[in-house]
This record gives C-alpha cells, structure tokens and sequence, in this order.
C-alpha cells in the first residue's frame, strides 16, 4: 500500500512539473494575424474558437455585434480587453491582437479580435500549446462579449 502511495505522488510531481514547462513553453509563438483580411482558421477545434472563417460547427462562435461609431467601439475594446487582463501585442484601426495568461500554470492564450465596417467584432481565442482547454477560450469570449454588450 505504501509502495501505491510513493507512485502516485511520483506521478502527480511528473503531471505538475509537466504543466509547468507547457506553460513555460507557451510564452514562445504568437498570434496567427490576418489572411486575406480575415482571421486565420482554427488549427485544432478543441482549444480555438472563432467567429469567422468558420468551417467546423464545434469550434464557432458568433461575431459580436455593436451600434455607433466604429472608432469609440475600438477604444472601449481595448479598455475591455486590459480589464479582463489582456496585454495587447499588436493593433491597427481593424485588428488587435492580444494575449491571455492564465494564472498557475502560465498558459498563454491567443486572442484576436477584427472590427468590419459593418459593425461586426470578430473573434478568433486559441491556446498555443496542448489540444484541448476544457472551454477556456470560448467562456473567455463569452465574458468579453458580456462586458461588451454592457458598454455597448
């Protein structure tokens, strides 16, 4: 019994030291950015969700959708995105590109947003490293969507 209990700890030590150095691993990519004036596909569909593009029903999510001017939308998104924790890495007047860190282990998190002229936010949210995120990015976009529609 004894012997069990050594094994088990030895594998939960292996698990965590694991997730520490996936984390670590994480800190190195970036966003994918635009093709063609649009947001790149998900590569994998169970750790990406995105709004346009869509191609497989399981990793899409709908745009978000804003009234007024384009440029104030813009500005109370990026006051959004820093709220809720996200470092922006790249932006234009259409495009921002950010990250999201998640607190133990360190996993980064890409998350994309493109403005339209027709007053559509689309979204692309995807994890650099592992193959699934358990719905991470997809309730991410949910509470950016919530807080968004509050301001909107």
């Amino acid at each position: 019994m004894q012997k069990l209990f050594y094994i088990i700890i030895a594998i939960s030590i292996l698990i965590i030291i694991a997730l520490f150095v996936l984390g670590f691993m994480s800190k190195k990519g970036q966003a994918p950015g635009l093709k063609n004036g649009q947001l790149q596909a998900c590569i994998s569909t169970d750790n990406c969700v995105i709004s346009e593009g869509i191609d497989d029903i399981k990793s899409s999510i709908t745009p978000f959708s804003f009234t007024g001017n384009k440029e104030d939308f813009y500005n109370t998104l990026v006051e959004v995105i820093k709220s809720k924790g996200g470092i922006i890495v790249n932006s234009n007047s259409n495009y921002i590109a950010t990250t999201f860190t998640s607190g133990l282990f360190g996993f980064v998190d890409d998350v994309e947003f493109r403005l339209t002229d027709d007053n559509l936010l689309h979204f692309r949210s995807a994890s650099r490293v592992g193959r699934k995120d358990f719905g991470a990015n997809k309730k991410r976009i949910d509470e950016l969507k919530l807080v968004l529609e509050g301001k909107n």
